[in-house]
């Protein structure tokens, strides 16, 4: 019985360290692009040798895969309102407009483009000053708006055993503008979590105009900026 167990205990042993191994392999050969030096993907230089881990030479399959995807109708109308917008944007005539367009624009050009009459808005109650503004403007560029705050439904949170007197609800501001049945939502400043869920929820094409960062008047890529200057003892290594 005690040999029985002792070869059983090495066994664990055997299995939790090759588990270890493949987790590490699985870690050190995952694509990590942003510490690539290589770069040829956005080169026109295709004989340049890549890390093992590149997702391109790591996932052909995937890459063939996923590249037939993009021929089916619902990805081909998306794809075909970007380059509609990117036309305008990058319009070589009128050289002093390049790169000129606020997101604002950019969203109104593409459901233009894509015929899109009917659009929802998602906020946070701490941004309906903000929301109410993006409202005004898509309303006077022609566009049927609905609106939904996080708080809608005023559920009580203690119902779902949560503490506190308010509850944001992602999920119902989903699901109301799935029976509103707009053709595409905008998150306005929708806390991290709520994102998800609200996404999860959505059927219509949705997209971030509003990322909530409390402390960078929602400006969020500022503390990847700072990290390398003031920020940089709050971001460092413990």
């Amino acid at each position: 019985m005690l040999r029985f167990s002792v070869c059983m205990v090495f066994v664990t042993m055997r299995e939790t360290d090759a588990c270890q191994e493949r987790r590490v392999l699985m870690v050190t050969n995952s694509p990590q692009c942003v510490k690539c030096a290589v770069r040829r993907c956005g080169s026109t230089e295709k004989n340049g040798k890549v890390p093992a881990s590149c997702p391109t030479e790591k996932y052909p399959d995937l890459v063939k895969e996923t590249t037939e995807k993009y021929k089916l109708p619902e990805n081909q109308a998306v794809i075909l309102g970007w380059l509609g917008l990117m036309k305008k944007v990058l319009d070589p005539q009128k050289q002093n407009e390049k790169y000129a367009w606020t997101r604002i624009h950019e969203i109104i050009e593409y459901a233009k483009i894509r015929g899109m009459k009917r659009l929802g808005i998602a906020t946070c109650y701490a941004l309906m000053p903000e929301a109410k503004l993006l409202s005004d403007i898509l309303e006077s560029s022609g566009f049927d708006v609905v609106s939904l705050t996080c708080l809608c439904g005023e559920v009580n949170p203690q119902d779902l055993g949560m503490p506190g007197d308010i509850f944001c609800n992602p999920i119902l501001q989903a699901e109301i503008l799935n029976h509103e049945k707009t053709e595409l939502n905008i998150m306005v400043g929708l806390c991290v979590g709520h994102d998800i869920l609200f996404l999860r929820h959505c059927k219509a094409e949705t997209t971030p105009l509003i990322v909530k960062d409390r402390s960078l008047g929602h400006n969020p890529v500022a503390a990847l900026y700072q990290s390398q200057g003031f920020f940089s003892d709050r971001f460092a290594r413990k």
